[in-house]
């Protein structure tokens, strides 16, 4: 099991809350890229979703090492960065699992679209900055 380096009790809640995070991905022609993402804390660790094949999706599976970033919307310079290896990725529960999203955030179901995969992607804390 991979070890994670513990969230500062100072900045957790701005990842206990539903706030939308910036999600940093290299691709695989060596440049970065940002995301937008909804995510959860679960044990320690940061479990964010995708759909198969998007540009993220592909980014992470080529290189599988991401920096998350959450800002507090009361307070620009207040931050948290999460750097870390995703150590797992999986289809399995990814439908379930964007629907427990939608609810964090929007409060009712995911609209699922017909034949689209769902894949969680559990992101390990290695690195953590924070601000403010």
């Amino acid at each position: 099991m991979t070890t994670s380096t513990p969230i500062p009790p100072s900045h957790i809640d701005l990842l206990e809350r539903p706030i939308v995070a910036a999600l940093a991905t290299t691709l695989p022609d060596g440049t970065p890229q940002v995301t937008a993402v909804w995510f959860e804390l679960s044990d320690g660790q940061v479990h964010i979703n995708s759909a198969a094949g998007r540009l993220k999706d592909r980014a992470i599976r080529a290189n599988p090492y991401v920096a998350l970033m959450v800002i507090d919307p009361q307070n620009p310079y207040r931050y948290i960065q999460v750097r870390g290896p995703v150590v797992q990725i999986t289809e399995e529960g990814g439908d379930a699992h964007i629907n427990a999203l939608s609810h964090r955030y929007e409060g009712k179901d995911y609209a699922l679209v017909p034949g689209q995969v769902r894949v969680r992607y559990v992101v390990s804390p290695k690195h953590i900055d924070v601000h403010g």
